[in-house]
This record gives structure tokens, sequence and C-alpha cells, in this order.
């Protein structure tokens, strides 16, 4: 069964944020893929996966990251 999840992050700092998580899509996942999209005042990530369990996994990781992101950015 494929998945797919499209979640938006409201950020003053979208620009930096954006380039600190792109070297990051530049990694080979095998079972899913991820878009990483820069807007005026926000940053949208968009997860597919194969399965659940992938989607799961890439879901944890990329909100994990994002969320690191926005604490640096923040400082």
């Amino acid at each position: 069964m494929k998945g797919w999840a499209e979640l938006v992050f409201e950020t003053p700092h979208p620009r930096e944020i954006y380039h600190a998580l792109a070297p990051e899509l530049e990694d080979e996942i095998h079972r899913s893929r991820v878009e990483l999209v820069e807007g005026p005042g926000f940053v949208r990530l968009k997860i597919s996966g194969e399965d659940v369990v992938s989607l799961r996994a890439a879901l944890n990781t990329w909100i994990r990251l994002v969320k690191i992101a926005i604490e640096m950015v923040s400082l």
C-alpha cells in the first residue's frame, strides 16, 4: 500500500530552513521520496512511501530534522 503525507511548517525563516535541509534531499532513500518547497512564510514537506512502514520512518526522520532546523534558526 502506497501512501503520502504533506506537512506545512509556518516560519519567519523559510529560506534558512530550506537551505539547512536541502543537503538531506540528496540522501538516497530506497522506499520513500521527499519533496521540500520553500514559500513565503512556510516550508512544505511532501513525503511518499512505498508502504506504511517506510512512510512512518521517513516522517519520523523529516519531522525531527525540521524541528531541529527551526530550533537552530531561532537561536
